[in-house]
């Protein structure tokens, strides 16, 4: 081979590079189809004209670090190389982003830093499958997020600047949420203004001193129909009692009459008055012996 097919081919063969300077410090070299493929380091190549040695390095955002940068590389240099069928980089893809959460999200973040768009959606779909289906509390929890946020704050409506319609029916639900929860705040202090405490002292007192009230309004009312009851046959016996006196008086009176009687002497039969006529002397002293109140008895 002629010295000149080896100065036509050195062109050729010869690659360049580009210094690049990650977040920790470290400086490296990295081919320049490669890096260029990277919109951020091609406008700093481009306007800046830095990058052609290692004292004048492309200084790297702070997001991204060396390992996600070294993922970054290798995700530029499959797809930068032409040729490739849709096929092929779509199963490159799809292995390429089989990751845990924290790794994804950071690769997200550095690839969003230097503006390479194919990545950062490329790891936006794959975080959303990730979230798809949760709930505010397991998606907080996935990415290790306080819930600092009150739940008005929470509903809070979202910045519209493109009119999407999506964020529009998002706000709606929020404004709806917002009314529920403020009326749901208003039943509950209306709750607590008509719960008033309607005890008398007696139950109250009750209360303190460890008895039910229920109880003690109960073994009241018993004692008052006990108290009634006792009345009632307190009376009733004062009745029998009155109506016994007034039999036994009746009793009493009617055995008085009837030993009175007893203690009268036999008096003459009307046949014996018929028979036997007495002398006058003999009815005076008949009449003298009977006592006056006897005498009254008789002629009733």
């Amino acid at each position: 081979m002629s010295e000149g097919d080896l100065a036509v081919m050195k062109p050729e063969t010869m690659k360049s590079y580009i210094w690049l300077q990650t977040a920790d410090g470290s400086i490296q070299q990295v081919e320049q189809e490669v890096a260029m493929f990277c919109p951020m380091i091609c406008q700093e190549v481009i306007q800046k004209g830095v990058g052609s040695s290692k004292n004048h390095a492309i200084s790297l955002p702070q997001r991204v670090n060396p390992a996600m940068f070294s993922l970054i590389l290798d995700y530029c240099r499959f797809h930068q190389l032409p040729g490739r069928s849709n096929k092929e980089r779509k199963t490159y893809d799809e292995r390429f982003i089989r990751m845990d959460t924290k790794r994804l999200c950071e690769l997200t973040s550095a690839a969003d830093s230097l503006q390479l768009k194919p990545l950062v959606d490329l790891t936006s779909r794959a975080l959303a499958r990730i979230i798809e289906g949760k709930t505010p509390e397991e998606i907080r929890e996935i990415f290790h997020l306080p819930d600092d946020l009150t739940e008005e704050e929470k509903l809070e409506p979202l910045k519209n600047t493109m009119d999407d319609p999506r964020i529009r029916l998002l706000n709606r639900l929020y404004a709806k949420k917002r009314k529920e929860l403020k009326e749901r705040e208003r039943l509950k202090n209306v709750e607590v203004e008509e719960h008033v405490d309607e005890r008398s002292v007696d139950d109250l007192l009750s209360f303190i001193n460890g008895r039910d009230p229920k109880v003690v309004k109960m073994s009241k009312g018993k004692k008052k129909k006990k108290k009634k009851k006792d009345q009632k046959i307190v009376s009733s016996n004062d009745i029998h009692d009155k109506e016994s006196h007034d039999l036994y008086s009746k009793q009493q009176c009617v055995e008085e009459t009837g030993s009175s009687m007893r203690e009268v002497p036999n008096l003459p039969s009307a046949e014996d008055d018929i028979s036997t006529p007495k002398a006058g002397s003999e009815d005076e002293d008949i009449d003298d012996e009977i006592d006056p109140a006897m005498r009254e008895l008789l002629d009733r």
